[in-house]
């Protein structure tokens, strides 16, 4: 059986503007608040860079915040809200339906 898709991260592509933070709480409780978004953003102060990182339940399912106006409904709000293609979908892979 195959699961519709996983997230990836891409960190050299991650420029911390957090936006993604932003959608996944705002969505998730009406308020922006990046403490109660399942994804978060480390910074590496320095190397000047900057890492999403997941917690493991965004990464084992679906969390369901997506943005109603685009068509793609399996792609989560985050990934919708990355400008810069540090967090995308991948195809299919195995796991259980």
């Amino acid at each position: 059986m195959y699961r519709k898709s996983r997230i990836e991260i891409y960190p050299e592509n991650c420029r911390g503007c957090r936006r993604c933070e932003m959608a996944c709480s705002w969505t998730g409780y009406g308020t922006v608040n990046p403490r109660l978004a399942g994804i978060r953003i480390w910074k590496l102060e320095e190397e000047g860079k900057d890492y999403p990182l997941f917690n493991q339940l965004c990464l084992d399912q679906f969390c369901g915040k997506a943005d109603p106006r685009r068509k793609r409904e399996d792609e989560p709000l985050c990934v919708t809200n990355c400008l810069f293609g540090g967090i995308r979908m991948t195809g299919e892979v195995p796991g259980n339906e």
